[in-house]
């Protein structure tokens, strides 16, 4: 499990999620992302790489 902290303005969300979709998102400190807050789940984003 890992926690991801997301900055958005002057709010902190906080999403528990699995390590391996941390990995597949491909997220690290200062990566960009979104999430989507639905009740009590956090669903985040990372944009694709356009090539």
């Amino acid at each position: 499990m890992a926690q991801v902290d997301l900055q958005c303005g002057p709010f902190r969300v906080v999403s528990l999620m699995s390590a391996e979709a941390v990995e597949e998102l491909g997220l690290e400190p200062g990566s960009l992302a979104s999430a989507v807050v639905k009740a009590t789940t956090v669903i985040v984003e990372a944009p694709r790489e356009t090539r």
